[in-house]
């Protein structure tokens, strides 16, 4: 049941996490971000930018949208990709970088400090054909299942270990007169 939603990111994010702590060049220009962030999340993106602007000279104009698949598909099949997207996961980056929509990052990163900040996991996730084309910098769980355990052993429930069990004791939350399960929606990220 474990799912794990991921966010890659590339080129401009990635200089900034791997760059030396010492006076970088300044690179200037602007860099297009497309993501589904809103809220305190696209706060907490905001403020991170920040510093990246003042040490590189780099502006980052970011471009939110609910709708990332359909309009991410557009822009690249119009010839009008963003610099960065933030995706949902590394499915739709393999798929992209087998189309020969993405640059790889292998020429642009320190392949040596990758290794040293993420776990080789993280990094396979953003490789593709032996080319590193993405950089994980959020992870989600979203597919988890959580329960009170007092309240699930008073009610003299267990804990299922198929989908066939999870699906027989919803029905039987339901017929005990209880809610089986609440939907989060104060956050997507949190809540998918």
């Amino acid at each position: 049941m474990w799912r794990i939603a991921s966010v890659t990111a590339a080129v401009a994010l990635a200089l900034a996490a791997c760059a030396p702590r010492g006076q970088p060049e300044r690179l200037g220009g602007t860099v297009s971000v497309l993501a589904v962030w809103g809220g305190e999340e696209l706060e907490s993106f905001r403020a991170m930018l920040q510093p990246f602007e003042e040490r590189t000279g780099v502006t980052v104009e970011y471009e939110g949208t609910r709708d990332l698949n359909a309009v991410l598909t557009t822009r690249v099949q119009a010839g009008n990709p963003p610099d960065v997207a933030v995706l949902p996961g590394p499915g739709q980056l393999a798929e992209f970088a087998r189309q020969g929509h993405l640059v790889p990052l292998d020429d642009v990163v320190d392949a040596e400090r990758m290794r040293q900040e993420y776990a080789q996991t993280w990094l396979d996730l953003g490789t593709v054909d032996g080319r590193l084309y993405g950089v994980f910098v959020k992870t989600s769980l979203k597919g988890l299942v959580w329960y009170n355990r007092p309240a699930f052993e008073a009610a003299g429930y267990t804990v299922p270990q198929t989908w066939d069990d999870l699906m027989r004791l919803t029905e039987r939350i339901a017929a005990d007169g209880r809610t089986p399960w609440c939907v989060g929606l104060e956050s997507g990220s949190a809540s998918g």
